[in-house]
């Protein structure tokens, strides 16, 4: 048996090493776009799971005036919260009339700031975030009950994000 190899030195074009090229090239262009689109979708989330935390919180504190005047002799449920309008609050109390408010924008005291523990707050010396915090009260006394919102706003880029949480409290004890 006589194998006759067959001897091919001619190697690769340059062509087909530009042609390889291109092709993971491309690929790495798209693998690349998908990493960036996925941490501006961290970001956006990451702000928006602050925003439900901090409506959530500005609806609690109203519930807990709410539950305060319960455990208050001579007091009516809805003492410190009736008063159509709109206002800034913040753990510590700090109750801001913002009446005839469109734009939470538009108000400085709707900032909220973080201080040193970690805790929002609508005091200008802690650390301004990018959030904005509106509560608006409605109520129904006919109904017996209290129409709660609580709008957070902030800005990413130039467009605005908004988040509303919407609660009614009643006087039920």
């Amino acid at each position: 048996m006589n194998v006759k190899l067959i001897n091919n030195n001619r190697g690769i074009s340059i062509l087909e090493v530009i042609v390889a090229i291109l092709i993971i090239a491309m690929g790495m262009v798209g693998v690349l776009s998908l990493v960036i689109q996925n941490v501006q979708a961290q970001y956006i989330d990451k702000n928006v799971l602050i925003a439900s935390g901090l409506a959530q919180e500005g609806l609690e504190l109203v519930r807990n005036i709410r539950d305060l005047n319960w455990l208050t002799p001579n007091k009516i449920w809805n003492q410190d919260i009736v008063g159509d309008g709109t206002y800034a609050i913040d753990y510590g109390r700090n109750i801001i009339n913002a009446n005839d408010v469109d734009n939470a924008n538009d108000v400085d005291n709707a900032r909220l700031y973080i201080d040193s523990s970690g805790f929002y707050t609508h005091t200008a010396t802690a650390a301004p975030t990018n959030f904005y915090r509106l509560i608006t009260v409605v109520d129904h006394p006919a109904e017996g009950y209290v129409d709660i919102k609580c709008a957070i706003r902030w800005t990413q880029g130039a467009q605005n994000h908004d988040y509303v949480a919407e609660t009614y409290l009643y006087d039920w004890r």
